[in-house]
């Protein structure tokens, strides 16, 4: 049977989640440049961004709706943080 398990104890991380509201310029913007602009819009709002994971539907304008969710996990401070952007799916 399948497991899933740590192979070392490290402390929990804590993950905070956000509704990314972007104009019609601001698309724009991103899709010319998604890193860039991800990177910029987090660092202005005094996040760190060490690792950046992006949705290829984001990547390829392929959101239903064009609703974006950021998702921070905080890491313990001797590790890094990572933020993901990803599509909402419309309910």
């Amino acid at each position: 049977m399948a497991t899933v398990h740590r192979p070392t104890e490290v402390e929990a991380s804590a993950v905070e989640v956000y509704r990314l509201e972007l104009t019609e310029a601001e698309q724009s913007a991103l899709r010319a440049a998604p890193e860039m602009f991800l990177r910029d819009l987090l660092e202005r709002d005094g996040h760190t961004v060490n690792r950046l994971l992006i949705d290829t539907r984001v990547l390829n304008d392929d959101c239903p709706g064009g609703e974006y969710e950021v998702v921070h996990l905080l890491s313990p401070a001797d590790r890094r943080s990572e933020h993901s952007v990803r599509c909402v799916e419309p309910r």
